[in-house]
């Protein structure tokens, strides 16, 4: 039988087959969702280490607030959240102040009150507006009464005098080690779930291998 297109049959016998095409594709596919994985986990790995660097600031901001002077302020907003866990439920205070000459500076801190009550869960507690009001009221003029601590370097550095007193930056080596632990985590498993990566091991052990039995020859 005479071929009419020689190059066109040559041309399907050297094709790959279906079967390798399709495979290329699927392990192109897994490479692809495999790298938009450790993206991912890496992305969250630095999230958790800004949260860590963030946390470590505070605390040593408020190490350093010991030694900062204590100025008078003055609160101009004060509201409160309830925040929840699985056993029980507690307020949480965010005010903002004024302080410095004529009260020009401002500032805002988010915190929760040594003393704040503690209610159960299932059924959550119904709070009046008015024993709401009387809580933020109580707890917002304790810490405009007790002041702020201010860096006399840079004035717009400061803290609640309360929290200063009470070693609040304690607290924070808690997030430090949970955030820091976390982005080590994620970051460490985004990289060695990276594809390709142990095919790149792989081959660099192998060239030191072989390095290694030339220079013995």
């Amino acid at each position: 039988m005479r071929v009419r297109y020689p190059c066109l049959f040559r041309m399907l016998n050297k094709s790959p087959p279906l079967k390798e095409i399709m495979q290329r594709l699927f392990t192109s596919a897994i490479s692809f969702f495999s790298g938009i994985r450790s993206i991912v986990l890496m992305v969250f790995g630095i999230v958790f280490l800004v949260c860590a660097g963030m946390a470590l600031y505070d605390a040593a901001t408020l190490w350093q607030a010991r030694d900062w002077p204590s100025v008078a302020a003055r609160v101009d907003q004060c509201s409160m959240n309830m925040r929840y866990s699985k056993q029980d439920s507690w307020w949480e205070v965010s005010a903002a102040f004024s302080y410095g000459d004529d009260f020009a500076r401002h500032h805002q801190e988010t915190w929760t009150p040594p003393d704040t009550p503690r209610y159960g869960r299932h059924p959550d507690p119904v709070i009046s507006d008015s024993e709401q009001n009387a809580l933020a009221k109580r707890f917002c003029d304790k810490a405009a009464a007790e002041g702020l601590r201010v860096s006399p370097d840079h004035p717009w550095m400061a803290w609640r005098s309360e929290a200063v007193a009470r070693g609040e930056w304690n607290a924070n080596f808690v997030m430090i080690a949970v955030c820091g632990l976390g982005a080590v985590i994620l970051i460490a498993l985004g990289v060695s779930l990276w594809p390709g990566r142990e095919a790149a091991v792989k081959s660099a052990s192998r060239k030191k291998r072989t390095q290694v039995a030339r220079k013995k020859v």
